[in-house]
């Protein structure tokens, strides 16, 4: 399965992400499941994508 690198740009600070089950440090960048990043990248203000096309 397809890994997808996101951040956490949100102006909150810090997401707990029940979707990943973890909390995601304003700044952070995790990769996470293709499926789980199509969910949250439609949070235009809370995450973006690093690196690649989408």
């Amino acid at each position: 399965m397809a890994q997808i690198k996101i951040r956490n740009i949100s102006p909150l600070g810090d997401l707990d992400v029940p979707l990943l089950g973890q909390i995601v440090k304003h700044g952070e960048t995790v990769a996470v499941p293709e499926a789980a990043a199509e969910r949250l990248l439609a949070q235009e203000n809370n995450f973006e994508q690093v690196g690649g096309n989408r």
